[in-house]
């Protein structure tokens, strides 16, 4: 059953491009992580699964292998595993997604340049904006300490940190705009999976489509096009995920009766993965802000973090936690 199930998820499976591809990850990792025996990766790779070096001695890109795990339907990839734990919540009854949540949050951008951090270093780095959906935040600080406290916190330093304590809020709305509601039926009835993409990838509406593989930042650019083209005001919005430390996108709107809505198109194809998730994920006559949501100024796509030394953008590393203070 899990070669047949891998099998299955390999025909559907859309490579790393080579120009983006690493060779991350080894053999035997490879078997752990898709939950197969070798004779059935030796069998994968004969079969399309891209790697690297001699046949029995291969080296994966780990994206690859997430994505093929994740749609093999066998339960026993690390994919499919982490997937489901991580989004346990939201099986979670509605009144739970509504809720303040209090949570400890820190953000920290590096220099992560292959030859080292060069001269007159500036890192930069969002703040989390929970005031925007009636939360709060305290116990703000920065280091170091002089980095300030606009929408994007900026520093002539070799690396940035935020730390605060967030309390976030739900909330629940019907969606009165006809237009609204035709959008998110129209991009619910699109065959879309959601997988891991470089990030040069992530924001690719036209990928999307023409491959039917989506991020939160192609397929929230998507459903706002939707709604802007059925007349609806819309707008994208990046920030965080409490107790996932995932960076997230999604959509707000206009609405008929003059109030802001969030429409979450990433989440209503996660409910659709996680077994006995909460049908309002995946509702188009209703608005859903989780209280796991965290926003900041940004739009889809563009980065939470940045860094530039030496005269030149180079790579970030942006390393983040936002943890629960109240049990799940």
């Amino acid at each position: 059953m899990s070669a047949e199930g891998l099998h299955r998820s390999l025909a559907l499976l859309y490579p790393i491009p080579a120009r983006h591809r690493r060779a991350d990850t080894g053999r035997a990792e490879a078997g752990q992580l898709l939950g197969c025996d070798d004779a059935t990766l030796t069998d994968l790779v004969r079969h399309g699964l891209p790697g690297t070096g001699e046949l029995g001695r291969e080296r994966f890109d780990s994206r690859d292998l997430f994505n093929l795990g994740l749609y093999a339907g066998t339960g026993q990839s690390m994919s499919e595993q982490v997937f489901v734990f991580a989004l346990r919540w939201m099986r979670a009854r509605t009144e739970a997604q509504l809720v303040p949540r209090t949570a400890a949050f820190s953000a920290r951008v590096e220099c992560d340049a292959p030859d080292g951090c060069g001269d007159a270093p500036r890192s930069v780095l969002a703040r989390p904006l929970p005031k925007e959906y009636d939360g709060d935040l305290t116990d703000y600080a920065t280091e170091p300490a002089d980095a300030g406290d606009d929408e994007t916190v900026v520093s002539a330093s070799p690396a940035l940190g935020i730390s605060a304590t967030l309390q976030t809020r739900g909330e629940l709305l019907p969606l009165r705009s006809a237009g609204a509601r035709a959008a998110m039926r129209e991009f619910l009835g699109t065959d879309l999976r959601w997988v891991k993409l470089p990030e040069d990838l992530q924001a690719d509406v036209d990928l999307m489509l023409d491959r039917r593989v989506a991020s939160c930042a192609s397929a929230s650019r998507w459903l706002r096009q939707l709604c802007v083209e059925a007349g609806v005001p819309a707008t994208t919005r990046m920030g965080w995920v409490v107790g996932m430390e995932m960076v997230h996108a999604w959509v707000e709107i206009e609405d008929t009766d003059g109030l802001t809505k969030v429409l979450d198109p990433i989440f209503a194809l996660f409910a659709a993965m996680v077994p006995g998730a909460n049908p309002v994920f995946r509702d188009p006559d209703q608005a859903l802000r989780t209280n796991r949501l965290v926003p900041t100024a940004l739009a889809a796509g563009e980065p939470l973090a940045r860094h530039s030394c030496g005269g030149r953008t180079v790579p970030a590393r942006l390393t983040t936690k936002i943890l629960p203070k109240v049990s799940l």
